[in-house]
């Protein structure tokens, strides 16, 4: 699985985006700052940096299957 954390202001909406998706999957993020991990720890770790970093309240992890699950701490 990769962790894909979306690094640009999330602004209007209040969470930091991250998306889970299968390594045989292509994901498509459109000129959007972006970075890259297969470590799930390290890509929550710097998506709660960006977190703090920009002010929002929550971590949002969007799955290939087209949920997301709120995160809070």
């Amino acid at each position: 699985m990769k962790w894909v954390v979306l690094e640009e202001n999330p602004k209007p909406d209040n969470y930091i985006a991250v998306v889970l998706t299968d390594t045989t999957k292509k994901v498509q993020i459109e000129s959007r700052a972006h970075s890259v991990y297969d470590d799930g720890d390290e890509a929550l770790a710097r998506a709660r940096q960006l977190r703090d970093q920009f002010g929002v309240h929550m971590i949002r992890i969007f799955r290939s299957e087209s949920y997301s699950i709120p995160m809070r701490s």
